[in-house]
């Protein structure tokens, strides 16, 4: 099936323009809401954010359109992306999303869907998440309620465990967080490992993500490491 509005990583496009608006994200939220409703149980979607300033308005979007079709709405707040897919299936919920545009730069913003158990949607999943979306009616039934979940602690233990026992101790590392969602969460897991950590670009003000700084500019970190 063709899709309309998901590329190859989510719907994304310019900050309150086309895909981007408010109006637009309420109905993804409604769409993929109304997909993922399954049986009688209680529904929940996690929503996770990076440092984007125009976060904040998707983000309400999508509560109101998670909640207007029944769905409980965990709000995240800024977070790395593999957190909100393992926080997915760590915590059952139905749906899993992340507002980000990866290492675009502030203008840009995208709303990326986890299906249960923190996986990528399929291409046929997503177009049928589209169909719904244009043919929205007015919702029924009961509304969703909304909670936060501010804790990335299940996150860092989850890194920690991948080095098995071992440590980073006398290593010294330079991190470069790109004033994004890792701002707060990478340089305590490093230092939790037992690395030394110089901790670069780190300081969001929601218009500085990836300027100047991140993945598209590996000068700045190659230059802090040999200073």
């Amino acid at each position: 099936m063709a899709r309309k509005y998901f590329g190859t990583d989510g719907i994304r496009g310019r900050s309150n323009a086309g895909a981007m608006t408010p109006e637009m994200a309420m109905k993804v939220g409604q769409a993929a809401g109304t997909h993922f409703l399954r049986g009688g149980h209680k529904h929940r979607v996690v929503i996770g954010k990076d440092t984007r300033l125009s976060g904040y308005m998707l983000e309400d979007a999508l509560v109101a359109g998670f909640t207007s079709v029944g769905m409980d709405v965990l709000l995240l707040g800024p977070i790395p992306t593999p957190a909100v897919a393992m926080l997915v299936r760590s915590m059952r919920a139905d749906l899993g999303v992340m507002i980000s545009a990866s290492h675009n730069l502030y203008d840009d913003n995208g709303i990326k869907l986890f299906a249960p158990g923190g996986t990528k949607l399929t291409d046929d999943v997503e177009a049928r998440i589209e169909s719904v979306l244009e043919s929205l009616g007015d919702p029924t039934g009961s509304a969703g309620r909304l909670g936060t979940h501010d804790d990335a602690g299940p996150y860092s233990a989850h890194v920690l465990a991948f080095l098995d026992g071992r440590d980073l101790a006398g290593i010294k590392v330079v991190l470069d967080a790109a004033n994004g969602a890792g701002c707060s969460i990478a340089p305590d897991v490093l230092r939790a490992a037992g690395a030394d950590v110089v901790v670069i670009a780190a300081d969001p003000d929601g218009r500085n993500i990836n300027d100047g700084c991140g993945a598209t500019h590996p000068e700045l970190v190659a230059a802090a490491v040999v200073q």
